[in-house]
């Protein structure tokens, strides 16, 4: 299994996308990130399971959901550099790349 690491981007919007989604449902966020967490650990296990990314060339996207993680494969470790909801359009000039996480 290959290694997948978030952004500090992709980290923050899961937990502001938990706190967000609680607010309303508290078991709808849970249901979410539980969603989430899964395509992630999937990603280490099928790294090309996403189609490329359209405006961002070497990044891939895997649609889960309502959520689209951005992505690119290395020779190491899977390295997530987005996740949003469906709906949001993509800050080019922030989905720069990864930083070490553990996606909780």
């Amino acid at each position: 299994m290959t290694k997948v690491i978030l952004s500090r981007e992709a980290a923050d919007y899961l937990r502001y996308e938990h706190d967000y989604l609680n607010q309303f449902n508290p078991p709808a966020a849970n249901a979410a990130m539980a969603q989430i967490r899964a395509a992630i650990r999937r990603l280490g296990i099928h790294p090309q399971i996403g189609g490329p990314a359209p405006t961002l060339p070497g990044r891939r996207q895997f649609v889960v959901g309502a959520y689209v993680i951005t992505y690119r494969v290395e020779r190491d470790a899977v390295m997530v550099s987005s996740i949003r909801h469906g709906r949001q359009s993509i800050d080019l000039d922030r989905d720069d790349g990864a930083e070490e996480g553990d996606g909780e």
